[in-house]
């Protein structure tokens, strides 16, 4: 009796409440969700580490830690007990310089003083420039003296090994001078990259090209190969020379040519560069 006495009014309540309920979910949306975001803590930035004020009068580095030593950056021990890497030590610049032998008798004063000039080059053979190379007194040392042929106790074991360690030999280096004259011009190895690489040498290469030039007891094939070389250095650097081609080079040549029946070889090579250096 009771329901059906109060079902309309009950169901025109419910009927309310559904529609007040959609009307509020239309008009108040829902609140976006709360995302968490995780970050990463920022590190205080390190200061800029300064040098103690009385340190830095006398020189000294930092190292990568940050830490400060006193004095120049030398090596010193990592913690495991490794030796951190320095720089590389520069090739050295040693060498013997020849002794160049003066003629006796000279009174011409110009004369005297481009055989001075000869000794002078003999004795500052970086003053040209050229890079030291780490490797060029090992080879040096095994290339001189020259071999007794193939055996004896200088020899190489063949030609080849001779010719490797020859080609070796840094003509930026002017040490090389001595060691390449050597072998060009008393005939041990010849051809055109030998005389190539002494050129390329230069003025360092002429106290050890001269004496060749001169003497009169080797083959004048042998000293032909000389005068090639020191022609093509005379053209290129007569104002270094100072003298050594006016009093020295031009003086041979032209005693070639004075001589009734020049040598082919010197004769030849006579010809070709007095006409360029006169």
């Amino acid at each position: 009796m009771f329901f059906r006495k109060y079902w309309v009014p009950l169901t025109v309540f419910l009927v309310l409440i559904v529609g007040v309920s959609v009307y509020y979910l239309q008009t108040r949306p829902p609140k976006e969700p709360i995302v968490i975001y995780k970050t990463t803590p920022v590190e205080a930035e390190k200061p800029t580490p300064e040098a103690p004020v009385e340190e830095t009068q006398q020189g000294g580095h930092f190292h990568a830690d940050g830490t400060w030593h006193e004095g120049p950056h030398e090596a010193h021990e990592a913690p495991n007990g490794a030796i951190s890497a320095q720089p590389p030590v520069a090739a050295s610049r040693d060498y013997t310089a020849i002794s160049v032998q003066i003629p006796e008798g000279i009174t011409d004063p110009d004369v005297l003083a481009a055989w001075k000039r000869v000794d002078y080059i003999a004795n500052n053979l970086w003053e040209w420039g050229g890079v030291a190379n780490a490797e060029t007194p090992e080879l040096i040392a095994k290339l001189m003296p020259p071999p007794n042929g193939f055996s004896g106790p200088t020899a190489h074991s063949d030609g080849e090994e001779t010719g490797n360690l020859l080609f070796s030999l840094d003509p930026t280096d002017p040490r090389s001078a001595e060691v390449l004259a050597t072998y060009l011009c008393e005939g041990i190895i010849g051809g055109l990259s030998l005389e190539s690489a002494l050129v390329e040498v230069g003025v360092p290469a002429v106290p050890y090209l001269i004496p060749y030039m001169l003497d009169m007891e080797a083959m004048p094939v042998l000293r032909s190969r000389a005068i090639i070389v020191l022609g093509q250095i005379s053209e290129r650097y007569r104002a270094d020379l100072d003298g050594i081609v006016k009093h020295i080079i031009i003086p041979r040549l032209e005693a070639i040519l004075s001589q009734e029946k020049p040598d082919y070889f010197e004769g030849k090579d006579a010809r070709e560069y007095l006409p360029r250096l006169k």
